[in-house]
């Protein structure tokens, strides 16, 4: 039997320091196996796409793909996965942020491991953020419900309206005054929770490995139609509608930064906030068409 392919998909935006530093740790934990890198730019216009490319203009194992826009997460990961299926010929594709790092070298016998037991769609691995200690995967949250899902359009709609009128701020304080005590001013925290594989759960986008099976029945990893987050949602719901499963695997590590590409992009609190929001709201909209 051929010794299975991997294609790694690292999604760029304007920080190659994180970006060489993802790619230093495939390199070093993927040693001696048979894997591609491929690093796709979304329309970074600061010079670090060019600094890449001469960074690894004689590398064998990477291959830098460009956008000429900034297409955002779905469809930049759409476009390195295209590649590694229809030109390299991948059996496993892994997307991963190029803020994440791996942190184990039998990564890739892991993955087959898993597929050989489980023959799942996507494997998701321990993700551990570098910011608080915090385990990213798996995620309980699943949005799968009419009624969730007006709720949570409701809820960043009146949010949005807010940091519009610049009342958000002053509300938050007002409620931190009355209640006596600090109440979070980010109203886009998810919740985490011990891993429990008994319950339906979803996987966290920061690393996703796409099993030969996904490969084979998908042509695209993401729906193309967001631009930014509730992603790993309309996966589950894509892989519900094409009898794929998911699979945790906490022996694969993975250690995250965490939004090194997008805190890069704005320090206004408030308008970062919008940004955020705006996009969330696009997603449920989405979100709502495979949602019954």
């Amino acid at each position: 039997m051929d010794t299975p392919r991997f294609g790694f998909v690292v999604l760029h935006y304007l920080v190659d320091d994180a970006t060489t530093q993802c790619v230093a740790s495939i390199r070093e934990h993927c040693a001696g196996g048979d894997y591609h890198i491929v690093v796709v730019d979304n329309d970074s216009a600061n010079g670090s796409y060019e600094r890449l490319q001469a960074q690894y203009a004689n590398a064998d194992d990477v291959t830098l793909l460009h956008n000429d826009a900034n297409e955002g997460f779905a469809c930049g990961n759409n476009m390195g996965y295209h590649y590694c299926k229809e030109q390299l010929h991948c059996d496993y594709i892994v997307t991963i942020n190029n803020d994440a790092m791996l942190d184990r070298n039998d990564f890739m016998t892991l993955c087959i491991e898993d597929y050989a037991r489980t023959h799942c769609g996507v494997i998701g691995p321990d993700i551990i953020s570098l910011k608080d200690g915090c385990h990213q995967n798996p995620s309980y949250g699943i949005i799968h419900t009419q009624e969730e899902m007006r709720r949570q359009l409701r809820r960043f709609r009146r949010i949005l309206l807010l940091l519009r009128l610049h009342l958000y701020s002053p509300l938050v304080h007002l409620k931190q005054r009355l209640s006596g005590h600090a109440w979070t001013s980010n109203p886009y925290t998810h919740a985490t929770a011990e891993a429990d594989t008994n319950r339906p759960y979803m996987l966290h986008g920061a690393c996703l490995i796409f099993t030969p099976a996904f490969v084979q029945h998908y042509d695209e990893a993401f729906d193309p139609r967001t631009f930014l987050y509730f992603e790993e949602h309309i996966l589950w719901a894509r892989c519900q509608i094409a009898g794929l499963t998911m699979h945790y695997d906490p022996r694969i590590v993975v250690h995250h930064v965490e939004d090194a590409s997008t805190d890069s992009m704005s320090t206004d609190t408030r308008r970062k906030m919008i940004f955020t929001l705006g996009n969330y709201v696009r997603s449920l909209k989405v979100l709502e068409t495979y949602v019954h």
